[in-house]
């Protein structure tokens, strides 16, 4: 096989989780949940529950996410 036409390998992904403020859709507030980012992408982390009113936040918007630049 030529060198060319091999598969370069991805580096790995790295992942970090912050606390950062969610909007839940079903209450309308903003509570404290956890964010799972990587890159320059973050998302919420998947089963996390309302505190107010125990809806699922994984399609809630992230409203602040406080980090270092």
């Amino acid at each position: 096989m030529n060198i060319q036409t091999r598969p370069q390998a991805q580096p790995p992904v790295i992942e970090h989780e912050h606390k950062a403020f969610v909007y839940c859709p079903i209450c309308t507030h903003t509570v404290e949940g956890i964010v799972i980012a990587t890159g320059k992408t973050a998302k919420v982390k998947p089963g996390q529950k309302c505190s107010r009113c125990s809806a699922a936040l994984d399609p809630g918007y992230i409203m602040r996410m406080d980090r270092a630049a």
